[in-house]
C-alpha cells in the first residue's frame, strides 16, 4: 500500500512536467524556427489554419498558382513559398509508416523545411522528381526506397523535430505530389472544378524586417480575392494561451495530488508504527537508543518508497510520449520530443519530490516514536 500511494503521486507529477515540458518544447520551437509570418490559404480552409501549422491535417482546397507570384510582389513581402496538399496516407497506400500528409514543395523558394534538414543542406542542392523529404515521426526507410500512392520515391533527406506538423509529413517537389494528386482515386471529385497542375494550397510569406504581418496580411487579403492570410503569431499566441491554462490546471491538480498523497502517507507510516509497536519497544528496552531505532523504521520506508518511485519515473516517462501524441492531435497543440537532458531532469524532480513527501509523511509517525518511553511502547505493542 505505501508503494501504491508513492506510486501514483509520483507518477501523475512526472508524467506532467514531462508532457508540459514537452509542450512548451514544441512551441518554443515552433515560434523560432517555423519561418513563416503569413499563411495564405483557401478562404474555406482559414478555419484549420492551426490543423496546418501543428497537426497532420490535410486541406483539399486550393488556389491558383499565380497567386505566389501575386504575394510575393506585395509591399512588405521578403520571401514567399508554395506548398501543395495531397492527401493522408496510411499503411496500405504508403510503405513510411508514422507520417499522415504528403507535401509539395518548390525548392527553389523553400525557406520553411531547408532550416530544418539534418546536415543543413541537400546533397546536389536540390529536390529531384523522385525524391521526398521525411518528417521526424517517420522511421528509416530501408533501402532508401518508399512505394507512395503508387510511385516510387526515394529518401533524399529527413528533418529535426520541429513539434509541428512538420515531423508528420513527407515533402516532394511540388510537381510531384501534383502527378499524384491528380492519380489519386480518392481526389477525383476535387478535381472536378480544379487542375491539379496550376493549384496550389498554401503559400507561406515571410515578411521584411520592420513590416507589421498584420498590415502585410491585410494587403494580401485586399489584392488576392478568394484568400486568407493569417498570421502565424496570432495562431502561436492561441495555442500558448492555451498551455497557460494547461499549466495552471496541472499546477492545481499536482497540489491537490500532493496533499493527499502526503495525507495518505502520513496516516499509512503511523499504521506501520502502531503494528511495530511491539518490536520497536523491545529494540528500545534492549538498548538501541531512540535515533536508531526512528532511523531503521526511516530507512525500511524510504526503500520501499524510493523503488516505487524510481519505478513510477520510468513509467511516466514511457507514458507522455502517447500523452503528447493525443494533445497534438486532439488540441491542435505542438509538442516536440524532450532531450535526454530534459528527461533527466523529469527524473530527479520525481526522485526528490519522493523524498519530500515521505519526510513530510514521517514528521508526525517520528514525533510519536521519539517521543513514546520503551515501557509504554511495548505496552501498546501487546508485550
Amino acid at each position: 500500500m505505501t508503494a501504491l500511494i508513492a506510486f501514483i503521486a509520483v507518477f501523475v507529477l512526472a508524467t506532467s512536467l514531462a508532457v508540459v515540458a514537452s509542450l512548451e518544447n514544441g512551441l518554443r520551437l515552433s515560434r523560432e524556427r517555423l519561418g513563416a509570418d503569413i499563411m495564405v490559404l483557401p478562404a474555406g480552409a482559414s478555419g484549420n489554419a492551426s490543423e496546418v501549422l501543428f497537426c497532420a491535417e490535410p486541406v483539399n482546397v486550393y488556389l491558383p498558382a499565380d497567386v505566389e507570384r501575386t504575394v510575393a510582389g506585395i509591399d512588405g513581402v521578403e520571401q514567399a513559398t508554395p506548398q501543395f496538399f495531397t492527401q493522408t496516407v496510411n499503411q496500405s497506400c504508403c510503405s513510411v509508416i508514422g507520417v499522415t500528409r504528403v507535401v509539395g514543395i518548390d525548392m527553389k523558394t523553400d525557406f520553411i523545411v531547408g532550416p530544418w534538414l539534418v546536415g543543413g543542406t541537400l546533397e546536389g542542392g536540390a529536390l529531384p522528381p523522385d525524391g521526398i523529404i521525411l518528417g521526424a515521426a517517420a522511421p528509416p526507410i530501408e533501402g532508401g526506397q518508399a512505394s507512395i500512392l503508387g510511385s516510387v520515391f526515394y529518401c533524399v533527406g529527413t528533418l529535426e523535430p520541429t513539434g509541428s506538423s512538420v515531423d508528420e509529413t513527407i515533402f516532394m517537389d511540388v510537381n510531384a505530389a501534383r502527378t499524384i494528386a491528380a492519380e489519386s482515386p480518392y481526389l477525383e471529385s476535387v478535381w472536378l472544378n480544379v487542375d491539379p497542375f496550376d493549384a496550389i494550397s498554401c503559400v507561406m510569406v515571410k515578411v521584411k524586417e520592420g513590416a507589421q504581418p498584420s498590415a502585410v496580411a491585410a494587403a494580401i487579403i485586399e489584392q488576392v480575392p478568394g484568400a486568407a492570410a493569417v498570421c502565424t503569431s496570432d495562431l502561436i499566441a492561441g495555442v500558448t494561451s492555451q498551455l497557460v491554462v494547461l499549466e495552471s490546471m496541472t499546477l492545481a491538480f499536482l497540489a491537490a495530488i500532493a496533499l493527499l498523497a502526503a495525507l495518505a502517507l502520513a496516516g499509512r507510516f503511523s499504521s506501520l508504527v502502531s503494528s511495530r509497536m511491539g518490536e520497536l519497544g523491545l529494540l528500545r528496552t534492549m538498548g538501541v537508543g531512540r535515533l536508531k531505532v526512528a532511523l531503521s523504521f526511516v530507512v525500511e520506508v524510504g526503500i520501499v518508497t524510493m523503488v516505487a518511485a524510481a519505478t513510477a519515473t520510468v513509467c511516466a516517462c514511457l507514458a507522455s510520449s502517447a500523452i503528447i501524441g493525443q494533445l497534438h492531435t486532439s488540441f491542435d497543440l505542438p509538442g516536440a520530443l524532450l532531450a535526454p537532458s530534459a528527461y533527466g531532469w523529469v527524473v530527479c524532480a520525481a526522485l526528490l519530490f519522493a523524498v519530500l513527501l515521505s519526510l513530510v509523511a514521517l514528521v508526525q509517525p517520528m514525533i510519536t516514536l521519539m517521543r513514546q518511553d520503551p515501557q509504554e511502547t511495548l505496552a501498546k505493542g501487546g508485550l
